[in-house]
């Protein structure tokens, strides 16, 4: 009997977890994971899926989840964050095929991706602290080698770090805010509300069919660089209720309705990096960029998804699995960066303009197809 292929994954997030997923029913490959934490839940929060991202789920059964744990989004309505006044809403039914975005509890969709894992991976709460010719090391001192090696540990990923020995992040100047509210009176479940406001904006949206709403709140910051240590660190309802003291009052609604406030400093990555020579790089720890497309746990299902088929059809080059995704990924990272523009204008006369051409793009099918067509109805065409 042939050797398997042994794949070292560091990182027990969305990326590493899916990578995994679409390779464990391959007997070619013995997979193992590495996560230093003894739970893969995080802090409660919501994450946004759209149609590429769903697309690619299904080939793993997603579509069997439960309709309850998830929430259906059918429209997206833009606000004014301090009038509460309407600029535009956005049916998501006037993209061409692309009428799937859901959200839904990010622990919802570990726990699948766990629930998935057969015999062929193994899981590990090893540290992994850096990589050395194809050998993991670890915080305890030991080590272990692998034919291939995948790292997904992270926007502020240590071993890319080690790697490359050079600093990648680059602060944007913005702070965000996340909390979960249980039981919310709000009756429409199909809805995400986005409140644009004076470089701020904040976002609302279900997370399933009980009742349960995520929000998240996002402030520039003006020269200002918040260290990563302050990643999820619990925050009380009065200090964003002051930095939000000309919200209007839904927002300030949802902000004392939350459970828990959790903040975290807004960072981008300055290059895109894949890896090199047999250890690639998957997911934020390869292309860390600004939440403003709603393409986070999108583009880590993209990258797991693209590696999975090179390696299934063995092929185990960098150079090939950068041809696929790197120009794909620059231009989200473009649009986020755009967004984060556009969503924080804060003269009067520039808002106007964003409104005019949002209404104009939103409402008409073909500037609509155009303009998010490139996100959303992705295809891999020459890997599938």
């Amino acid at each position: 009997m042939n050797k398997k292929i042994s794949v070292g994954i560091i990182g027990g997030g969305i990326a590493g977890l899916s990578f995994a997923n679409f390779l464990c029913n391959n007997n070619l490959f013995k997979i193992k994971i590495f996560e230093k934490k003894n739970t893969f839940r995080q802090n409660a929060s919501g994450i946004q899926l759209s149609n590429n991202a769903i697309k690619i789920l299904k080939t793993i059964n997603f579509n069997n989840i439960s309709e309850k744990k998830i929430s259906i989004i059918k429209n997206i309505h833009i606000q004014d964050y301090k009038s509460n006044k309407s600029i535009t809403n956005f049916s998501l039914n006037i993209l061409n095929n692309s009428s799937e975005y859901i959200c839904l509890d990010r622990d919802v969709l570990i726990n699948f991706l766990l629930d998935r894992i057969n015999v062929n991976v193994e899981i590990s709460h090893k540290e992994a602290i850096s990589i050395k010719d194809n050998s993991i090391n670890f915080l305890d001192n030991s080590n272990e080698i692998f034919d291939y090696i995948v790292v997904a540990d992270g926007i502020f990923s240590k071993i890319r770090k080690s790697l490359q020995n050079l600093d990648f992040l680059q602060s944007v100047n913005a702070i965000g805010f996340k909390g979960i509210i249980q039981n919310h009176k709000k009756l429409n479940i199909e809805n995400l509300d986005l409140y644009l406001g004076d470089q701020k904006h904040f976002i609302f949206y279900p997370i399933n069919s009980y009742g349960d709403f995520s929000f998240t709140s996002i402030f520039a910051l003006q020269n200002s660089i918040l260290n990563k240590d302050y990643e999820n660190l619990v925050l009380d309802k009065d200090s964003l209720l002051s930095l939000s003291a000309d919200a209007n009052t839904d927002i300030k609604g949802i902000i004392t309705s939350a459970n828990s406030i959790y903040q975290w400093p807004i960072y981008k990555h300055k290059n895109i990096f894949f890896g090199e020579r047999k250890i690639f790089i998957i997911g934020d720890a390869a292309h860390g960029m600004v939440p403003f497309q709603a393409q986070g746990a999108a583009q880590s299902v993209e990258d797991a998804f693209c590696l999975a088929k090179l390696f299934e059809k063995r092929i185990y080059e960098i150079d090939k699995f950068y041809k696929f995704r790197s120009s794909r990924i620059s231009m989200i990272n473009a649009r986020s960066n755009l967004n984060l523009y556009a969503y924080h204008v804060s003269n009067l006369f520039l808002k106007k303009i964003r409104n005019f051409f949002m209404k104009i793009i939103c409402n008409n099918k073909l500037l609509c197809n155009l303009y998010f067509g490139k996100i959303y109805n992705y295809k891999f065409k020459d890997l599938i």
